[in-house]
């Protein structure tokens, strides 16, 4: 039986704390707990990868700093956080460069039909939520572009990763895509429009499960075997 690893167990914990005290504690406690899971990833990352780069560390102290933002006052300072989640996404697109091959991509794999499934999904997601949240921050709209804009780019360079699959473990970008979708979406509903402990839970929850596969993506993969992407498009 594999061991994990107690640098593992720790990140873990600190997501158990965060996710119990979202449950049953008020959220403005999430001010003072939710940092520890940016700094469990840290102490994660730079123990297990392989070539670590200071850029690593920036983006969860920038996501931090994010949260406490959040859970202070989100309409108050929304255009701080417009600012810091665009360079967290700008942190990671710099984090990601190396693993892009625009090359690589299968064209036919670009333009099949659950590629432009996803695609449609993900603009009506978009055109949708920014209609709605759009009359409660009128006045913030540069704040709104910067944050789509920067989300959108990472969207799609996850994507492009994750087809060309040059890399293992590439689906775990493409569930961290999928998580911060969700999360800037419905953390400005629940901010802006009906505020639930339940939803609160769950966007803790889902927040923490992408920069995790983000985290393990970075520290785990390696490039696939050429045999194995042969026999795989052969």
């Amino acid at each position: 039986m594999k061991k994990i690893n107690i640098t593992y167990l720790l990140t873990y914990f600190a997501f158990l704390i965060v996710i119990c005290v979202a449950i049953f504690f008020d959220k403005w406690l999430l001010i003072y707990v939710k940092p520890i899971v940016p700094v469990s990833l840290i102490l994660l990352y730079q123990r297990f990868a392989k070539k670590t780069n200071f850029l690593f560390p920036l983006s969860m102290l920038v996501i931090a700093v994010t949260d406490v933002f959040v859970y202070l006052d989100f309409m108050k300072y929304f255009s701080v956080i417009a600012i810091l989640i665009a360079s967290f996404y700008t942190l990671c697109l710099l984090l990601l460069k190396d693993f892009i091959s625009i090359q690589e991509i299968k064209l036919n794999k670009l333009i099949s039909p659950p590629a432009i499934v996803g695609v449609l999904l993900i603009g009506y997601l978009i055109f949708a939520i920014t209609g709605l949240v759009l009359p409660k921050i009128i006045n913030s709209i540069e704040s709104i572009i910067l944050i789509i804009l920067s989300l959108l780019l990472f969207v799609t360079v996850c994507f492009f990763i994750y087809v060309a699959n040059r890399y293992e473990k590439s689906i775990y970008l493409f569930i961290a895509s999928c998580c911060t979708l969700f999360v800037d979406a419905f953390l400005a509903i629940n901010e802006l429009y009906y505020y639930s402990r339940s939803f609160t839970t769950l966007i803790n929850i889902v927040e923490i499960a992408g920069i995790y596969f983000f985290t393990i993506f970075l520290v785990e993969t390696k490039l696939v075997k050429k045999e194995r992407l042969k026999d795989k498009y052969l």
